[in-house]
């Protein structure tokens, strides 16, 4: 006896609506974007991390402290719209304030590996430092998506939490001056 629907097709298909399931959970539209903001009775500590960018430089939360600088940490994926739209707005803002905050695009899906991130980075015209995939950082600052932009002050607390969500370019210099000033 056939079976009506071949078990391989069946695993395939429930495979195909899990995943499709996790990327509109965590990538949709801007209508589904929340924040957190800035809490200013107790700043959570961030955690302290160490990544190689896909320019083999090292970005740690210990070393902006040390340089007296901010620290943004846009947590990101190769695939994400929402984050597809940020990344202009970075690249037009980044080098106006490298000299006086830090930024780090840090990866959050395990297959966008560095030669992902560096095709991205090319196709997209990056001006900040990007690195792989790596969960493990988003995790350990209880970020739960991507697209999710963390601001850190010298004294190593986070200032703000933007979760989800598309900035325009006023809204990212205002972060940024908020960090800076």
């Amino acid at each position: 006896m056939k079976m009506a629907y071949p078990m391989n097709k069946l695993i395939t298909g429930v495979i195909t609506v899990f995943t499709l399931f996790l990327i509109a959970a965590g990538c949709s539209s801007e209508q589904a974007e929340s924040s957190s903001e800035e809490n200013t009775e107790e700043l959570k500590k961030a955690p302290n991390f160490e990544i190689a960018t896909i320019d083999g430089d090292t970005v740690s939360l210990q070393k902006s402290m040390e340089e007296n600088k901010p620290l943004v940490v846009y947590f990101t994926a190769s695939w994400c719209p929402i984050c597809a739209k940020n990344w202009p707005v970075l690249s037009k803002l980044y080098p106006e304030y490298k000299d006086r905050l830090n930024l780090v695009a840090i990866g959050i899906d395990p297959t966008d590996d560095e030669e992902v991130m560096r095709k991205l980075s090319e196709e997209e015209g990056f001006t900040f430092p990007v690195t792989r995939g790596e969960p493990d950082i988003m995790r350990a600052f209880g970020v739960q998506s991507q697209a999710t932009t963390v601001g850190v002050n010298t004294d190593g607390t986070i200032a703000f939490q933007k979760n989800k969500t598309a900035l325009s370019e006023e809204e990212y210099r205002e972060l940024f001056d908020q960090l800076v000033n």
